[in-house]
């Protein structure tokens, strides 16, 4: 593990030494032939190895001030003014003995050590521990989560009044479509009620089955695999009067009760085969509805009726009929 850790720690700052060697020798060769022009050989290398020690000093104590955190303006100062002297004196010696571009990289080389080395540093000095890791990845993770968290709920909220704009978009267009059908038929029956006017007002269509009727065909039905519809229904058309059954040889019905029935209602006893008022024919409807238990249905009323030798128009029957079942289940 500590071997590990060495060659962790070599690689970390090879980089920055490396450049730091590169660069105070290239300083030396660069600073020695330029002052060899003016002076001795000798006395020129060794100003230059005094220039490169007193830079690299100043670099060491900079570093160490770095990795302690705290604050030194000395050696910082020097770091910097070394560092713009070298860069102007490699570029300098390039252009003089070389080329340009000789020029050019020699100047970088020394910003290029200065800043491997103030990184290098710098991730030493804020090198924390192995639990404070743990616990710095555990944050960022319950922090991801939660932002992850939090958009897809966003995002589903979104979803939900997208949603819910749709289907109330086209529930709007559904409910315009059908006014607008509502406006063309009636527009339709404004101008074909007055091309073509008529004297009486369209009667309702009259119901084909009674609620005992319906559960009637409904069991028959299930019991015999076969349709009984069609024999049960009656013409829509008006059926004029309702004949008497005793023009047709049937018995006469019993009458009996009839005519307490009546004296109930405050009404003449009707009498068969005469013209019966409103208030005679509920009489006569109510009679012969509860002539049976369970109560007679309309059907089966109409039959009766007929059988007992009363006449009427249907229509009229059916009407007070409906009207003799409201008012019964309008009782408490």
């Amino acid at each position: 593990m500590e071997a590990k850790h060495v060659v962790r720690k070599a690689a970390h700052w090879s980089l920055p030494v490396a450049l730091t060697g590169m660069s105070l020798g290239w300083t030396v060769y660069a600073v020695g032939e330029i002052l060899s022009r003016q002076a001795p050989p000798a006395l020129a290398m060794t100003v230059a190895g005094i220039y490169d020690a007193v830079w690299l000093y100043a670099l060491a104590m900079e570093t160490a001030h770095r990795r302690q955190g705290s604050k030194g303006t000395l050696p910082a100062t020097l770091g910097w003014v070394f560092l713009v002297t070298s860069v102007g004196v490699l570029f300098t010696h390039g252009l003089m003995y070389a080329t340009p571009a000789v020029a050019v990289i020699g100047a970088v080389v020394p910003a290029a050590a200065k800043a491997t080395l103030i990184m290098a540093v710098e991730r030493e000095s804020t090198r924390i521990s192995t639990g404070a890791q743990k616990q710095i990845d555990a944050v960022r993770s319950a922090t991801r989560d939660q932002v992850a968290i939090g958009r897809a709920v966003t995002r589903a909220k979104a979803d939900r009044h997208k949603t819910a704009a749709v289907l109330e978009r086209e529930e709007r267009k559904a409910r315009g479509q059908a006014q607008k059908v509502r406006h063309e038929a009636a527009a339709e029956l404004t101008k074909l009620t007055t091309e073509h006017p008529v004297d009486t007002d369209p009667q309702d269509v009259p119901a084909l089955f009674s609620d005992d009727d319906l559960a009637r065909v409904l069991g028959q039905w299930t019991q015999d695999g076969v349709s009984p519809v069609s024999p049960q229904v009656a013409p829509v058309s008006p059926a004029g009067e309702l004949t008497s059954a005793q023009d047709a040889g049937h018995t006469p019905a019993d009458l009996t009760g009839l005519a307490e029935v009546a004296a109930v209602a405050g009404v003449a006893t009707p009498e068969p085969g005469e013209p019966l008022s409103e208030e005679q024919l509920t009489v006569v409807l109510r009679w012969l509805r509860h002539s049976d238990n369970p109560p007679l249905s309309y059907r089966k009323a109409l039959t009766a009726y007929r059988a007992a030798g009363f006449s009427a128009k249907e229509e009229r029957v059916r009407k007070a009929y409906a009207a003799l079942i409201d008012a019964e289940d309008a009782q408490p």
